[in-house]
Formats: C-alpha cells, sequence, structure tokens
C-alpha cells in the first residue's frame, strides 16, 4: 500500500523504474530516487551532497543546460564498467535551481537488436554461399555438357565422313 502522507510526485519519484538525479547549480547532488541507487549499485553510499563528478566520469551534459546552450539533451551513453546501455534525458527545473538527468535502460533492447543484426548478417553470410555453389556448379555442369557436345559433334561428323566415303 503506497503511504499517503508522501505527495503524488513522491510517490511516483520512488516508484519510478529509471533512475533519477537532482543537482543544485554547483553540481552538487540533491536528489536522487531509489531506481538510481540500484542502477549504480550506490546501496550503501550516501550521495546527497556530493559532487557528481566523484561518481561519473564527466558531467558535460549538465554544463551545457546550465549554460543555455541547450534546454535538454537527449542521448544514449554506455556505461562499460556497469555493463549498461543507458538512454538519457537532460533538463533544467529553472525555478527549483535544479539540474535533472533521467536515465533509462535500454541495455536489453541494444543487445537484442545487436544479436538479431548478427542473425541478419549470419544468413546473409549463409545464401551467399549458396548461391556461389549453386554458381559453380551450374559452370561445371555447363563445361561438361560444353564437353560432351563437342566430343558428340566430332563423333558425328566423323560418321557423317564415313557414310558419304561408302555413299
Amino acid at each position: 500500500m503506497i503511504h499517503m502522507s508522501k505527495n503524488v510526485w513522491e510517490v511516483l519519484w520512488d516508484y519510478d523504474p529509471n533512475g533519477l538525479v537532482a543537482l543544485d547549480e554547483n553540481m552538487q547532488i540533491k536528489l536522487v530516487n531509489p531506481a538510481f541507487v540500484k542502477l549504480f549499485h550506490l546501496n550503501d553510499v550516501d550521495v546527497i551532497g556530493r559532487h557528481i563528478l566523484e561518481f561519473f566520469e564527466d558531467a558535460d551534459d549538465f554544463y551545457s543546460i546550465l549554460q543555455g546552450k541547450s534546454e535538454s539533451i537527449r542521448k544514449v551513453h554506455e556505461y562499460r564498467n556497469y555493463g549498461m546501455i543507458l538512454s538519457e534525458v537532460t533538463f533544467r527545473i529553472e525555478n527549483e535551481g535544479l539540474l535533472v538527468k533521467i536515465f533509462h535502460d535500454i541495455s536489453e533492447q541494444e543487445r537484442k537488436e545487436k544479436e538479431m543484426k548478427n542473425l541478419k548478417m549470419e544468413i546473409i553470410e549463409k545464401v551467399q554461399n549458396i548461391v556461389d555453389k549453386q554458381m559453380k556448379v551450374g559452370q561445371e555442369i555447363a563445361s561438361i555438357l560444353g564437353e560432351t557436345t563437342a566430343e558428340t559433334k566430332a563423333t558425328l561428323v566423323k560418321l557423317l565422313e564415313i557414310l558419304k566415303k561408302e555413299g
């Protein structure tokens, strides 16, 4: 049962399966949801109040939003050390003075797409091998037919010459 002491947004924040992080303009972490903690394996880490660069290699998206270069940034980012591919959206909540990033795990979808691409390439290679074999067999048959046709013609020509001489 959902506790009604929390407002709707707090409940959504807690239950959203996407990782959510909110920073102040000094890049200090102000809020994280449980999905963010789980996604980045931070269960035993107190992240609130710490600089974002303590947890991530760069904060370029946050700086771009802060400097007004973009209203929002959408991108896909691979986190190799976590074995994840995440779709990310970074934006600003102006009246709260917050920079927010939403992390959506698309690792499984990307894995399936890669498997499908590999399967297609494998099928293309097999079809190409079959076509190559068929062409080779066709050429061999044509060669044999050509040889036997030539032999038959030569034999028939000799037979006709013999028959003409006798005739």
